[in-house]
């Protein structure tokens, strides 16, 4: 079975949205795992792991752009 990927066309405020709703679901997870659900400690874990690739995937506030090829390749040097 085979992964697929899908584009979404999201502004910084539904991502931001998105992310504090994964996040109180982390917490309502991690209590319910910690209670003895094995089912919670699976969803806790794949949870976990959307996060995390959400966060790779997302650009960061403020973080500079680069605007030309030779800056981008600076900045792999430097």
């Amino acid at each position: 079975m085979r992964d697929e990927t899908h584009s979404v066309d999201l502004t910084q405020q539904d991502l931001d949205l998105i992310e504090t709703a994964l996040q109180t679901q982390e917490k309502i997870l991690s209590v319910q795992s910690r209670a003895g659900g094995s089912a919670a400690r699976t969803r806790l874990n794949n949870l976990k792991g959307l996060m995390r690739r959400l966060r790779r995937q997302t650009p960061m506030a403020g973080a500079p752009v680069a605007s030309s090829w030779s800056q981008a390749a600076r900045q792999l040097f430097f």
